[in-house]
């Protein structure tokens, strides 16, 4: 069954002093905005068959009557560490949350130094194990590209990650309006990610976490829909994940193509939602295939009988 998620935005530092990612906080939803909120993506967005899902997303948990206003629909919170209590997951969980998500940013400590996180890698290790505890999925958000991280320290972050939970949610840093990270990299002392590199880190992280059965179920931010303010700089692109997605059937076609004679016409079948991917952006992969392997031409032909994410390649042109 596919589902459709109504957001419900808490601000990620409800008070000051606030860490170095978050803009000022969104006014807090009230109940009725809630209530009315999960109605209208009922009535107005969700198709027949879909489900409705209530998912809050913030630094503190959300309150009971906030949950209760959402009725009786699937609900996931997303929570800053050092904000979530024990008391307040069980709480949570007996209300009917079934997904509990740590903001962790990071598991490097001189990383959340940098981002003025109040906790270390110590306190999310030991909050990731106890939410299991709870029969609850357990998630996780990872910002690579903040202030002291680096390639190898985002793929240590993935590692370390794997084992410990069941969903993960990659978002590349932004530089949002109102938060101190803008001041910095107006002052030339933070540069973000560029988009091409926040695609070959995403991507590395993404093979660490899917290789551990981790389902990655964000890849990128969205500023506005997520409610995050504008941003200023860093990776901003409204479909990070296809050009993840993209990179990673690049290469696969690269492995199935390689050793083809030059001059060669090639015909590569995929699922008929992978033509996308596997053209790429602007037709770029045949492009690619071509100037790489010397090959006459591509033809890229949706096959319904293939599951998505295999191709087939045959040689020769066809009708």
């Amino acid at each position: 069954m596919s589902h459709v998620v109504a957001p419900l935005q808490l601000g990620c530092c409800p008070d000051e002093p606030r860490c170095l990612l978050c803009p000022p906080p969104p006014h807090p939803p009230t109940p009725e905005y809630v209530s009315a909120l999960v109605q209208y993506y009922r009535t107005e967005r969700a198709e027949p068959g879909d489900e409705v899902w209530a998912a809050f997303y913030g630094g503190p948990p959300p309150s009971d009557a906030l949950l209760r206003a959402a009725g009786n629909v699937p609900k996931r919170v997303r929570v800053r560490p050092d904000l979530l209590s024990r008391d307040d997951a069980r709480r949570v969980v007996d209300a009917g949350v079934t997904a509990i998500e740590l903001d962790a940013v990071s598991f490097d400590d001189r990383v959340l130094r940098e981002a003025r996180r109040p906790y270390r890698a110590a306190l999310l290790d030991e909050m990731l194990v106890g939410l299991r505890g709870l029969g609850v999925r357990v998630g996780v958000v990872l910002w690579p590209g903040l202030p002291g991280s680096s390639f190898e320290s985002s793929i240590a972050d993935a590692r370390h990650a794997a084992p410990l939970v069941d969903t993960a949610r990659l978002h590349p840093a932004l530089v949002l309006r109102g938060s101190a990270l803008q001041a910095a990299h107006i002052d030339g002392l933070y540069r973000p990610l560029e988009l091409g590199e926040a695609v070959t880190v995403c991507r590395a992280m993404m093979d660490v976490l899917e290789e551990a059965a981790v389902q990655v179920i964000r890849v990128g931010l969205q500023p506005g829909p997520d409610g995050y303010g504008k941003a200023l700089a860093g990776p901003r692109h409204p479909a990070l994940r296809e050009l993840v997605e993209a990179r990673r059937t690049l290469e696969a076609l690269h492995d199935l193509v390689d050793g083809t004679p030059p001059g060669t016409h090639v015909v590569i079948r995929c699922a008929p939602p992978d033509e996308a991917r596997t053209r790429g952006p602007f037709n770029q992969h045949i492009r690619d295939l071509r100037a790489r392997f010397g090959l006459s031409g591509v033809q890229i032909r949706p096959d319904p009988d293939l599951p998505r994410g295999a191709w087939a390649v045959t040689l020769g042109e066809e009708p």
